[in-house]
């Protein structure tokens, strides 16, 4: 199985709130909470299976479309995630980046980003990145602005651009591609999750709502991977 396990994990979390719902909660905001649990414990899964690096999808740019209370329950919940649990990072030797659009954040959520950032920048084990107010999309557009931008001061060149050019970029510069791409909830397709950055990357969904999420069935998705490319002889 050498060699076969692969380096970048993406997820998407989806199904806290038919979570809440299934479970007959008043507020959805109990699916977010124990869906943050179990981002928690996939941090120390991955490094379990020695998994390098590893993407979240917490909050996209469409999730602004949300009723204005619980998006402002979700800030809520994220600050106390930075505030609180990032020890716990710490503890585990995770660096956490957060990766994404942030002119709507408060200045309060940008401190408690930036300190949590800081905070874990020593981590050895895993590196996080947390896309918060993210959307493919709207990523490759501010990277195609600022290479304008930079072809119009006169520091590129437009005839010179290579695809790794473009990638630095990126909100993700300098980190692998994503090989993995593990979505929950029962949904059959991206939804605008880092779509440049995924490009060959496996794909495997399950019906499991993210509060269920496992190392059981991680160790699945794993299993899949390593079938698909011993398969392909890769």
């Amino acid at each position: 199985m050498a060699g076969r396990k692969p380096q970048h994990i993406g997820v998407i979390m989806d199904g806290n709130r038919r979570w809440a719902k299934q479970h007959m909660f008043s507020s959805v905001m109990r699916g977010h909470e124990k869906g943050v649990d179990t981002f928690i414990d996939l941090c120390e899964w991955c490094e379990n299976a020695e998994i390098p690096y590893l993407t979240v999808y917490a909050f996209s740019t469409e999730n602004w479309k949300r009723a204005q209370e619980e998006v402002r329950d979700l800030f809520s919940l994220m600050r106390r995630f930075f505030r609180d649990e990032i020890h716990r990072c710490v503890e585990m030797g995770v660096s956490v980046h957060v990766v994404g659009s942030m002119d709507r954040f408060s200045e309060e959520d940008l401190k408690v980003i930036r300190d949590a950032e800081e905070i874990t920048k020593d981590g050895k084990k895993l590196y996080l990145q947390i896309a918060l107010s993210y959307g493919g999309r709207d990523e490759i557009v501010r990277a195609a602005k600022a290479w304008a931008a930079d072809v119009v001061s006169g520091n590129k060149d437009c005839s010179s651009l290579t695809e790794e050019e473009f990638e630095s970029y990126l909100y993700t510069a300098g980190v692998p591609d994503i090989d993995l791409v593990i979505r929950t909830g029962g949904d059959v397709r991206l939804s605008n999750f880092f779509p440049w950055q995924t490009t060959y990357a496996d794909l495997w969904f399950t019906d499991v709502l993210w509060p269920d999420f496992s190392e059981k069935t991680l160790s699945e998705a794993l299993s899949w991977y390593e079938h698909v490319k011993i398969n392909k002889g890769r």
